[in-house]
């Protein structure tokens, strides 16, 4: 299916961003792509354009590089109010919503879909509504902040989620309580990539990471095949 992608400014509060858009001639989806710590969606392309070609508009914001890998609620806030900024512009009564996130952005989709998400330091990080996903397909995301009780509860999605066997940023362990505790509420697909390491899941390797996957060129085309299925399922 065609598309179009294009970088366009939007204006945030005070500051303005740039997303991303690739939009789809004739839209069955609209996306919301929300890049890890070093906030680049370009850095994920091949893999939004797998979606954008099933008939998905996708719209993933750039954010500025987060400084530290236990960030603040302050700048977590920033992130999550930029993406609210987007679903506003870009959200249809008429469509179906989904999110992709990657990191501490599938951590912002899951506080967005209504996870009540607390910082390390205890603060919670609130947005200013809740959003209803369709579908979330979440790479390698941070889960300290949901295994408080009753994170998790009023979370209503189908989550796709997938880890690394050999992340060490986000353990394969860690996933494993985010799976147990969707599992109680049925709504669960979760795949474990043995080989795979904690930015296995970016066509653009951060400068002076060595990925752990094997076959890297065949793990992405999968890794974007699946994923634009599910989505667009």
């Amino acid at each position: 299916m065609d598309f179009s992608e294009s970088t366009q400014p939007i204006p945030g509060n005070g500051k303005e961003f740039t997303v991303t858009l690739l939009e789809a001639k004739q839209p069955t989806c609209v996306g919301i792509f929300a890049a890890g710590r070093g906030g680049s969606p370009v850095r994920y392309l091949p893999l939004l354009r797998a979606v954008a070609q099933q008939g998905c508009t996708i719209i993933a914001p750039h954010f500025e590089m987060l400084l530290s890998l236990t960030p603040t609620k302050e700048e977590l806030e920033v992130r999550i109010e930029m993406l609210e900024i987007v679903l506003k512009l870009y959200s249809h009564a008429h469509q179906t919503m989904v999110g992709i996130g990657h990191s501490i952005g599938g951590t912002l989709l899951l506080a967005l879909a209504g996870g009540k998400a607390l910082t390390y330091s205890g603060q919670h990080i609130a947005p200013n509504s809740i959003w209803k996903f369709e579908r979330l397909a979440l790479l390698a995301p941070p889960v300290g902040y949901f295994l408080h009780p009753g994170a998790l509860q009023s979370v209503d999605t189908q989550i796709y989620l997938r880890n690394g066997g050999k992340d060490t940023v986000t353990p394969p362990s860690k996933a494993l309580l985010l799976k147990q505790i969707f599992e109680k509420q049925g709504q669960i697909e979760f795949l474990l990539d043995e080989e795979a390491g904690h930015f296995s899941y970016m066509d653009e390797l951060p400068p002076q990471i060595e990925d752990s996957q094997p076959n890297r060129k065949m793990f992405l085309v999968n890794l974007a095949t699946d994923i634009a299925h599910y989505i667009t399922s």
